[in-house]
């Protein structure tokens, strides 16, 4: 004989029931529509959140979510095609490239080892996103984008300066070799021309000698690197440039002389680091004392090194 559940645990399952919310379905009125996914946009674009987080955050099935994300895409994408972007993104995209170039100061100027691997984290994660952002807009606008300018309209001085701004760099951990991806992003972020304009680009440096220029990029430690997922073709923009006359030898040679100054200060400056970590323990504890010690062990190392 079954007994009757007390009256109390009756009610107390009825009100656990009712603070359970319910998963949202369509159909959505307009005005709910695009309420959302003006939402969708400032979560995913601004806030970086993926589709998963979004449909838990707003109670709305995953499925919705990505069209709504997808939705997104194709509208810049379409911006794109009118060489512009909406007053929303662009704004978000400089906030993003502002960020990058003070945190890459902070990055240059950085003596903590444990504070340059933080600002490099922080560098890259800006990068992966740009990248990622960009990279679904070029798969998007390979199918819906219409060319706008022939081959033989585009100047070779617009090719000139890409490789001048991409090669002569005074960053320690640049490389020579680029993506072709990486190229129609930084084209794209520079000038907000369409994809098909910098598929053209990238054809007429081709005639002119890039595709013979193609290189496996060289990985090094503390690289900051072109996310992973990029497998577009690579190429050497440095032996591009000197082959075409855009960069003198002189040039790049003192800038790659530079860079690899800089390079071997860094790795001398981490190793009197460990040295001094291991005998005064973390970075973040040494007294004065241990910080003026370690500085002017940093430059007598140098120093030696150079002589």
């Amino acid at each position: 004989m079954e007994k009757d559940e007390p009256e109390n645990t009756k009610e107390s399952l009825k009100d656990s029931e009712s603070l359970e919310p319910e998963k949202k379905g369509g159909p959505y009125t307009k005005k709910e529509q695009e309420e959302r996914k003006i939402q969708v946009y400032h979560l995913h674009f601004e806030e970086n959140k993926s589709a998963l987080e979004i449909a838990e955050l707003l109670n709305v099935n995953r499925n919705t979510i990505n069209d709504d994300i997808r939705y997104w895409h194709h509208q810049l994408a379409n911006e794109f095609k009118a060489q512009d972007l909406t007053a929303k993104m662009t704004k978000q995209i400089q906030r993003m490239e502002i960020q990058r170039d003070r945190l890459f100061d902070e990055f240059k100027e950085a003596n903590n080892l444990d504070e340059r691997i933080r600002l490099e984290k922080f560098i890259s994660d800006i990068d992966n996103r740009l990248a990622q952002l960009y990279s679904k807009m070029i798969s998007s606008g390979k199918t819906n984008l219409a060319p706008t300018v022939k081959l033989d309209e585009i100047n070779d001085n617009e090719i000139k300066e890409l490789v001048r701004d991409l090669v002569l760099v005074d960053d320690p951990y640049a490389d020579d070799v680029f993506s072709e991806n990486y190229l129609k992003h930084y084209l794209i972020e520079k000038t907000h021309c369409d994809v098909s304009y910098t598929e053209n680009v990238i054809e007429k440096m081709n005639k002119g000698g890039l595709e013979i220029c193609r290189q496996v990029p060289h990985i090094e430690k503390n690289h900051i690197l072109w996310p992973s997922f990029d497998n577009s073709m690579t190429y050497n923009l440095a032996k591009f440039g000197t082959m075409r006359g855009y960069v003198s030898k002189e040039e790049y040679i003192s800038f790659w002389t530079e860079r690899q100054k800089m390079r071997s200060e860094i790795k001398k400056e981490e190793e009197v680091v460990e040295k001094f970590e291991q005998k005064y323990g973390p970075e973040s504890e040494w007294s004065e004392q241990v910080k003026e010690m370690f500085e002017k062990s940093v430059e007598d190392y140098i120093k030696s090194s150079e002589e």
